[in-house]
């Protein structure tokens, strides 16, 4: 007996009226599903290894992982919904673009991803790393003000 996949939609409930039309409502919506916005870093090989590495471990370098962009996302997912849902049904009243919500939706989860990359504290630092740091403050990833400001959006076509 095979397992039946639970899938979940979030909907956006958007109200077709008299003076709306399901063919114009299509054709503004076309452009939202061919689009995305992608949040993550963007620089150079040595910027995505170091965000790679802290991203993910690195075991050969004993550093722990310590995810910033697959937390951030997890917590804009809830203000990224309610901006897509409204957004949705600005774009069907022709009071927005497509692109203008891609764009809301990129900034948002860019402010999300950017306080989440502040507020990581683990796992700890090593006592190693903290005698090295000379008695500056121990946050996480502060030497690497780099990553942080690589941090962005981009809106790209879909596949």
């Amino acid at each position: 007996m095979e397992k039946v996949k639970r899938t979940r939609a979030k909907r956006a409930n958007v109200e077709v009226t008299e003076t709306t039309y399901l063919p114009d409502i299509i054709k503004k919506l076309e452009e939202l599903t061919q689009t995305e916005a992608h949040i993550g870093a963007q620089g150079d090989e040595k910027l995505a290894m170091i965000a790679g590495i802290h991203e993910y471990g690195s075991l050969k370098a004993r550093i722990p992982a310590r995810s910033f962009i697959g937390s951030g996302r997890k917590k804009s997912q809830r203000a990224i919904s309610q901006l897509a849902k409204q957004g949705v049904n600005a774009i069907v009243q022709g009071n927005e673009t497509a692109r203008g919500l891609l764009t809301k939706i990129g900034t948002t989860g860019q402010e999300k991803t950017l306080k989440n990359f502040d507020k990581i504290r683990t796992p700890p630092l090593s006592p190693r790393y903290v005698l090295r740091k000379k008695g500056r403050r121990s946050k996480i990833l502060v030497q690497e003000q780099q990553l942080r400001d690589a941090i962005t959006y981009t809106i790209v076509k879909r596949k």
